[in-house]
């Protein structure tokens, strides 16, 4: 009787695992997948003009200053949102495109937390991308 089971069929129970797991893939990637897609499509929407401004609040924060020649810049960061380690300097009441934002979690000295966007921004002119943070951009209404 064994003799009559081809044995590509007793095989095959070895390939159940991975098609299943395939499945599982897709299935969840047709789930997770299309959500991710909506989610991007605001931050598409959300491009539009700011300019760059050395507020009280921005400078109580520690996210601008003045230069050793006298010129007052916006500090930021290339690669992530934060308070600390900044790498670019931009012009004060420079007009840049706001390309994405993201909430930031901050901790006053007594204790008190709160929210603060971070805003990546790039020149109108173009080139390099940075992170700025929210007390220094105030955006352009378009009329």
């Amino acid at each position: 009787m064994n003799q009559a089971v081809s044995k590509y069929l007793v095989k095959q129970p070895q390939r159940w695992p991975l098609v299943t797991l395939l499945l599982l893939f897709l299935l969840l990637t047709a789930c997770f997948g299309g959500g991710a897609a909506q989610e991007a499509a605001p931050e598409a929407a959300l491009v539009s003009t700011a300019t760059l401004r050395c507020t009280e609040t921005c400078l109580g924060q520690g996210q601008c200053g003045t230069t050793a020649d006298g010129r007052t810049v916006i500090l930021s960061r290339s690669a992530s949102a934060g308070f600390s380690d900044h790498d670019v300097l931009l012009a004060n009441d420079s007009v840049v495109n706001i390309l994405a934002q993201q909430p930031y979690t901050i901790q006053d000295v007594t204790g008190v937390q709160s929210s603060l966007n971070f805003y990546v921004v790039q020149p109108t002119a173009g080139g390099f991308t940075s992170w700025v943070a929210g007390s220094c951009v105030e955006p352009i209404v378009q009329q």
